[in-house]
């Protein structure tokens, strides 16, 4: 069964270089060991050739892999605007892998109404929207919800750099924040991705 299994990484390309892809390559290397026992090279990212119109401007690097890596794309990338959000229950919906099959979350999505993206409940706890990890903002601080989803790579080192802290957000305690901020691959803090969280909707 796991042979069919496919995972996928999105990587932020600027001006033809690879950016915080050693994040990327240690989650690559995590999840073949643990599912197929295989690897992938110390030097993947240095290997893979960029694509001469891909080396400028800011592009999505799209690797698609299963026991062997499958699929690399590469397309110029388009922020998604988001102005709202809609909370909804995530119910038992395990994303603790970035799986290729995004089924689960995006079939969530009808669910909307007439807000941009859903931000996932579990438990009564915030966890993440359809496409990213989120960070709240007080005024004094960033915080990001212990309960996420997926444990994505831009969570990851901005934790490590001590950009933001993990602490747990319940629906209630959302109310007390400011802001609501979008991270992931493509998205960083300082691209300030924002929607108020006012309008966040019950």
């Amino acid at each position: 069964m796991s042979e069919q299994v496919q995972f996928l990484e999105t990587v932020k390309v600027v001006n033809g270089e690879f950016i915080h892809s050693e994040y990327n390559l240690q989650r690559m290397k995590q999840t073949m060991n643990d599912i197929f026992r295989a690897s992938v090279p110390d030097t993947f990212f240095k290997d893979i050739i960029i694509p001469e119109p891909m080396k400028r401007g800011v592009v999505k690097c799209r690797i698609l892999y299963g026991k062997s890596i499958d699929e690399v794309e590469f397309q110029h990338y388009t922020c998604r605007k988001v102005a709202s959000l809609k909370l909804v229950d995530g119910k038992d919906i395990d994303y603790s892998r970035k799986y290729a099959d995004r089924s689960s979350l995006l079939g969530l999505l009808h669910e909307k109404g007439e807000c941009d993206d859903i931000l996932i409940v579990q438990n009564g706890k915030i966890t993440d929207t359809s496409y990213s990890n989120v960070v709240l903002s007080d005024g004094t601080g960033y915080y990001t919800p212990k309960t996420y989803l997926l444990n994505g790579t831009c969570r990851q080192r901005l934790m490590a750099e001590g950009k933001i802290t993990p602490i747990d957000i319940s629906v209630d305690d959302l109310f007390s924040f400011k802001e609501l901020f979008l991270i992931n691959a493509m998205l960083d803090l300082e691209d300030k991705v924002t929607v108020p969280v006012c309008n966040i909707m019950r």
